[in-house]
């Protein structure tokens, strides 16, 4: 499964074709990604947290799986947030071309 971690570059599949998309993060500060997607176009099969260290409060990255539903060109929009409210720390756009 092919891999992506950077929003210049846009993201081509195939229909039926599963990707994954990492995003560098750290859940134990409250903040973790939210993914927004068109659900007619790609379908979020999972998500997990990959840690760089063993420490507590390790940093890493955040892998989100997606599988491409139909031809066409969207968007994945990535908000780095904490998740009871506020505005979002960062934001993501991956731009997804399925053909």
């Amino acid at each position: 499964m092919r891999s992506y971690d950077n929003p210049a570059q846009a993201i081509q599949v195939a229909p039926g074709e599963a990707f994954a998309v990492r995003l560098a993060g750290n859940p134990t500060t409250g903040y973790t990604w939210q993914a927004s997607v068109d659900s007619s176009y790609l379908e979020l099969v999972g998500r997990e947290f990959e840690p760089r260290g063993e420490g507590v409060g390790a940093g890493g990255h955040e892998v989100f799986r997606f599988r491409a539903q139909a031809a066409g060109e969207t968007e994945i929009i990535f908000e780095y947030r904490r998740p009871w409210g506020g505005a979002a720390r960062d934001v993501a756009r991956f731009r997804v071309v399925i053909g």
